[in-house]
C-alpha cells in the first residue's frame, strides 16, 4: 500500500459532512415529500420522519426547538413542503434533513391545526349536548369576558342596558389577540368561575381575520371553559365565524350582541306579561267578591243572627277561661316574689355592718393611727378605744404573748 494515501472512516464522513455542510446550495431549501415513519419523542421533543416520493426517500429529524412552533401535528401520509439543512449523520454516513419550518401542502397550517384540535376534543366528548348547562332565565349578574376597548363590550353593554337594565355586569378585561391572549383568557375564565361567580359568562370578541380570532382556538382555553361550572356564551367574530370556543361553549351567539340577547329576557315584554296579569288577578277577584256577596244575601238573617251569636258565646267563653286563669297566674307570682324578697331583707338585715359593730367590734388607735398588731404598742403607750356608743383613753401597763385564735 506504499504511495496511496490510506482514509480512516471517520475521516470519510467528516469530509463529507463538511463538504455538504459548506455547500450554500443545500442550506435553506425547500423540499416537497410525503411524511411516513413519523414518530414523536416523548421525552426529547424531537420530531422523526422521512419523506418519500415516487422514487426516493430520505430521513428527516426536526428538533424540539423548532417542533414546538408549529401549530398542527404531523401524520404519516401528509403530503407536506419543509424548510431544511442537508447534512451527513457521521455515525452511518447517511444523509438526511434538518427540518425546522413544515408547512402542510394545499392547506394552511392553522387551519389544519384547527381541524386537529377540533377532531381531537370532539372525540374526547368536550362538544357533546349532554355536557351543555342551560342559560339561567333571569341572571342577576352577567360575566363578560372581553377587550375593555373594543366595539364588543359597548354593543353588550347597550343590549343589556335596554333589554334587562337590572343585571350588574361583571368584566374582566383581557388581550384578545396576540401571544399573551390566550393565557390571558383562561385565566380570565377561572376568575369569573372561582371568585366572580356570576350566574352566566360571554366571552367573545368582534370580527376580524383568522389570526385575530385564532387565540379563540387554544386548547387549554377550551378545556378551561369546558370545566367551567358556569354556563359559557362563546361570541366570536361575526357570524360566519367559527372558533373552538364556539363548539366547546355551553350556547354559540354569532355576535357579541346577540350574545347580550341570549342572555337577558325583555324587561318590557316582562312588564306587559305583568300588567296582564294583574288585570286578570283584578277581575277574577272582583268576581269572586260578587259571588260571595250573592251567596250572603240568601241566608235568613235569623239565622245568621243566631250563628254569630252562638259563635261569639263560644269564643267570649274561652277568653272569660283564659282570663282568669292569667289572673290565678299572676296572683301566685307576686306572692311568691314577695315570699322571695322578705326573706333577702332579713338576710341583709343581719348582716348590717353597724349591728356587727355593735355586737363585738372596737378599733384601738395610737397618736391617731388606727393599731392592728400588738407589736405597735409598747407599755406605757396612750391608746384610745373605739366602741360604737363611745371612746375609752387608756395606757398599756403589761405586754403578754399570746392572741385570739382563729
Amino acid at each position: 500500500m506504499a504511495g496511496f494515501n490510506i482514509l480512516t472512516v471517520t475521516q470519510i464522513t467528516s469530509y463529507l459532512k463538511s463538504y455538504i455542510d459548506e455547500n450554500k446550495k443545500l442550506s435553506g431549501i425547500y423540499i416537497k415529500g410525503e411524511i411516513t415513519d413519523f414518530k414523536a419523542n416523548f421525552y426529547s421533543g424531537h420530531y422523526y420522519f422521512s419523506l418519500k416520493d415516487s422514487s426516493a426517500e430520505i430521513n428527516c429529524v426536526m428538533f424540539r426547538s423548532y417542533a414546538e412552533r408549529i401549530r398542527f401535528m404531523p401524520e404519516n401520509g401528509m403530503s407536506v413542503i419543509v424548510r431544511c439543512d442537508l447534512s451527513v449523520y457521521q455515525k452511518s454516513c447517511s444523509c438526511q434533513l434538518y427540518v425546522y419550518d413544515i408547512q402542510p401542502e394545499g392547506l394552511g397550517a392553522k387551519h389544519l391545526a384547527f381541524e386537529q384540535l377540533k377532531a381531537k376534543l370532539e372525540s374526547e366528548g368536550l362538544f357533546d349536548v349532554k355536557y351543555k348547562k342551560s342559560i339561567p332565565q333571569y341572571p342577576g349578574k352577567i360575566g363578560v369576558i372581553t377587550s375593555e376597548s373594543g366595539a364588543a363590550l359597548q354593543d353588550i353593554i347597550n343590549v343589556l342596558k335596554r333589554r334587562w337594565p337590572v343585571a350588574k355586569i361583571m368584566l374582566t378585561p383581557v388581550s384578545v389577540q396576540g401571544e399573551d391572549s390566550p393565557s390571558q383568557l383562561v385565566a380570565a375564565v377561572k376568575k369569573q368561575d372561582e371568585i366572580i361567580k356570576p350566574d352566566v359568562i360571554i366571552i367573545g370578541r368582534g370580527g376580524g381575520s383568522s389570526e385575530d380570532l385564532s387565540a379563540f382556538n387554544d386548547e387549554n382555553l377550551a378545556r378551561t371553559i369546558f370545566a367551567c361550572k358556569i354556563p359559557v356564551v362563546s361570541a366570536v367574530g361575526h357570524e360566519t365565524d367559527f372558533s373552538i370556543c364556539d363548539f366547546v361553549a355551553d350556547l354559540r351567539a354569532p355576535t357579541p350582541s346577540a350574545a347580550a340577547e341570549l342572555v337577558s329576557p325583555d324587561i318590557n315584554s316582562l312588564r306587559q306579561i305583568f300588567d296582564d296579569n294583574l288585570e286578570w288577578m283584578k277581575d277574577f277577584l272582583s268576581k269572586k267578591c260578587d259571588d260571595y256577596a250573592n251567596l250572603l244575601s240568601k241566608f235568613n238573617s235569623v239565622k245568621l243572627q243566631s250563628f254569630t251569636d252562638n259563635f261569639l258565646f263560644k269564643y267570649q267563653n274561652k277568653l272569660d277561661f283564659i282570663a282568669e286563669k292569667r289572673n290565678f297566674l299572676y296572683k301566685n307570682l307576686l306572692i311568691s316574689k314577695d315570699l322571695r324578697f322578705s326573706v333577702a331583707l332579713a338576710k341583709l338585715e343581719n348582716n348590717n355592718p353597724v349591728k356587727i359593730l355593735q355586737k363585738s367590734v372596737c378599733r384601738i388607735e395610737k397618736d391617731n393611727k388606727q393599731i392592728v398588731s400588738s407589736k405597735n404598742v409598747s407599755v406605757g403607750d396612750s391608746i384610745e378605744i373605739y366602741f360604737s356608743d363611745g371612746v375609752l383613753k387608756a395606757t398599756v401597763t403589761e405586754k403578754e404573748k399570746g392572741g385570739i385564735s382563729l
